[in-house]
């Protein structure tokens, strides 16, 4: 699914690579349902045939986030990252979609991918000899096609977060024309899908029957819609503001020979920003770190504290072009450090610092 307002953990994730110009990480939990999924197919088709099972499921799922991904970059949306985790995947796109139509597409082009992967692999299982061959790998192609049949019918119920979801916010959006309201719509109909989700795993749990993962797919879904819900809302309320109305333009650098003591000595140059750009010999910008964070550590390990030990690249944080709406980029937050970094042609121009944020996110709230 894309990513609108998504609550997924940002901690203990591995980077994989890049694929497409898009980096491709893996969080821990899926090791987690890798190995329950693979002890159960090795019970029933053999360990190889198992572990090739896992790996393809996985791949399926990055088709579904790859063709999301690839569908936003053709409406001039880019992707932050494609991760991977316990129930499913997460393409965390730049922006809002700019368009009802462009949302449409997006939300649409995964499930469509997981279509084509399904025909692909019950028509390669049937093509090979379906239930009259005995080869555990012939199988695996039915049950991987079968999979990602359900995966597709899974992600179009219409309820956000779902891809569904987004494409319940597209209609209506394309319906009456207003994006929060679309928005909020959808969420609406998450927190209904999620209680169905969730009360059908609990009645398979009172009939002694597997419904535990139900149950956490339902909640998983009802928290999201939420959070969606309160995304929209103040999304409307900022409606108008744009990112240069809270920018300090003007961020102050340092070297990457900079230590803590030192900056903190030089506490005038941060100004009103409250963060530093940390940047290599020719002047590249590598990374930000918060004022916060430099007067967290004690007074005696300062001088021995440098720049780069605590700085955060800049690809995670949320960064934004000064003209953006503010209500675009709240999607791309990061909950941890709620700052924005506002660059304009390439080039770091300034930052949100994290209490005009909060504020201004405060005062939408009531």
């Amino acid at each position: 699914m894309p990513k609108g307002h998504t609550v997924i953990m940002q901690t203990g994730t591995l980077k994989l690579g890049r694929l497409f110009g898009i980096t491709v990480k893996m969080h821990w939990s899926v090791a987690l349902i890798g190995m329950l999924l693979g002890a159960s197919l090795a019970n029933a088709i053999g360990w190889l045939a198992g572990a090739a099972g896992v790996v393809s499921f996985l791949a399926s799922i990055l088709v579904h986030e790859f063709a999301h991904a690839l569908t936003a970059r053709r409406f001039e949306v880019g992707t932050e990252s494609i991760q991977l985790w316990a129930l499913g995947g997460i393409a965390r796109l730049s922006r809002e979609s700019p368009t009802a139509k462009a949302e449409g597409w997006i939300a649409v082009a995964g499930p469509a991918a997981s279509v084509m992967l399904g025909v692909l692999g019950i028509g390669g299982w049937w093509a090979l000899g379906a239930n009259a061959s005995d080869n555990a790998f012939v199988g695996l192609l039915g049950w991987l096609g079968i999979i990602n049949i359900l995966l597709a019918v899974f992600n179009l119920l219409p309820g956000a977060p779902l891809d569904g979801g987004r494409i319940l916010k597209a209609i209506r959006w394309g319906v009456h024309g207003d994006r929060h309201r679309a928005a909020h719509e959808a969420g609406r109909a998450g927190i209904v899908l999620g209680w169905l989700i969730a009360g059908v795993g609990f009645a398979l749990i009172l009939r002694a029957q597997s419904g535990v993962w139900l149950m956490v797919m339902g909640f998983f879904i009802m928290i999201n819609a939420q959070v969606e819900i309160s995304a929209a809302r103040i999304g409307a309320r900022l409606a108008g503001v744009k990112v240069r109305d809270l920018t300090w333009f003007g961020v102050a650098e340092a070297g990457a020979d900079m230590d803590a003591d030192s900056m903190l000595w030089q506490r005038r140059r941060l100004g009103s920003a409250g963060g530093v750009a940390v940047t290599d010999e020719s002047g590249t910008p590598l990374g930000l770190v918060l004022e916060d964070e430099l007067w967290a550590i004690p007074a005696e390990q300062r001088p021995w504290v440098m720049l780069t030990q605590l700085m955060v690249p800049f690809e995670g944080m949320a960064q934004a072009d000064p003209d953006e709406e503010l209500s675009a980029v709240l999607s791309r937050l990061n909950p941890r450090r709620p700052v924005v970094t506002v660059w304009q042609d390439g080039h770091l121009v300034g930052m949100v610092p994290p209490k005009r944020l909060r504020d201004q996110l405060a005062s939408a709230g009531q």
